[in-house]
């Protein structure tokens, strides 16, 4: 939570010592460092699009995880920490890939007609079967996520799970641009954190040389995914 009277933040999370906590508390404290380069603007200044809100807690969550993975006492706990990391990934990325396809046809097929509980079981599994190809057991498919996924049935949240996969990736995309760069990347990093609030997510990257339209960029963000992939086969 910012508290911009007294430009600070408070976080409430529970903690036991797994590694799974204490991600989320890199996570959290990813959220108060991007309050934190917010510190001076105004309040219509400092209000984040979804796509742009989770780039700070990514992050430093993805700086945790690099560092959990060079201290591991072995291969056990090296497949432990990659196996964490790539059921968040796969989720964030693949799942919300079909819930999105979902619901785009949806949207396009509901314009012209009326659509019945077997429509949508329908279409939610041939976006799964899309998006997941032969990645997943059959018996895992779920024809009814529309049914009990809330924010489907909230007008303004269509396409709510987009921002997360957004959101990853980008936080990825600057993380790879980071561990190219260095130090030297850090004074942009946190200008960019600053101004999330001021421009689209695009133009924020270009000023400091970065072209999010181009595949190169994304490319970056799924092969640090993929080499963790890949060490995880390893393993």
């Amino acid at each position: 939570m910012s508290l911009p009277a007294v430009d600070e933040s408070r976080i409430l999370v529970n903690f036991d010592g797994s590694l799974d906590q204490v991600s989320t508390v890199a996570h959290e404290l990813g959220h108060a460092f991007h309050n934190e380069c917010q510190v001076g603007k105004t309040e219509l200044q400092t209000v984040t699009p979804m796509t742009l809100a989770e780039t700070a807690s990514i992050f430093c969550q993805t700086i945790i995880t690099d560092a959990a993975l060079s201290g591991a006492s072995g291969p056990d706990e090296e497949l432990s920490i990659l196996e964490s990391f790539l059921i968040d990934a796969a989720q964030v990325i693949v799942d919300i890939s079909s819930r999105f396809m979902f619901e785009k046809e949806v949207f396009e097929r509901r314009e012209k007609s009326e659509l019945t509980a077997d429509d949508f079981c329908d279409i939610m599994l041939r976006c799964q079967k899309e998006t997941y190809g032969d990645g997943l057991d059959e018996r895992a498919l779920h024809p009814y996520m529309w049914a009990w996924k809330p924010h489907y049935y909230r007008g303004g949240l269509s396409f709510y799970n987009f921002p997360y996969a957004f959101g990853l990736l980008f936080g990825l995309g600057l993380y790879s641009i980071y561990q190219q760069r260095g130090k030297s990347f850090v004074p942009e990093y946190e200008e960019l954190l600053a101004g999330t609030g001021e421009g689209t997510a695009a133009d924020l990257a270009a000023r400091f040389g970065i072209d999010i339209r181009r595949p190169e960029f994304w490319q970056g963000s799924l092969g640090l995914i993929e080499k963790r992939i890949q060490r995880y086969e390893a393993l």
